[in-house]
């Protein structure tokens, strides 16, 4: 693997355990993470003899809909 890529966005792996998860969201906790589910992040997935992870791709998609929101807001606040 190239050191670009190792140091890039694509460090983070495509499923994250809750602390990972946190960390890829910029969470303060892990325990904020968890209470922002399933409000703000989605649901995990149930990963057999792994436990609950979340997926990157839905992580992405989460903070995406957060962006687009703010960005309704803003501009629904320029039109009052």
């Amino acid at each position: 693997m190239s050191r670009e890529k190792s140091e890039g966005k694509d460090r983070w792996p495509r499923l994250m355990r809750a602390p990972t998860a946190a960390a890829y969201c910029d969470e303060r906790s892990v325990e904020a993470f968890l209470r922002s589910i399933p409000s703000t992040y989605p649901r995990p997935l149930k990963v057999s003899g792994k436990g609950h992870r979340w997926l990157k791709d839905d992580l992405d998609a989460a903070i995406e809909r957060l962006t687009c929101r703010a960005s309704l807001m803003k501009d629904a606040g320029d039109v009052l």
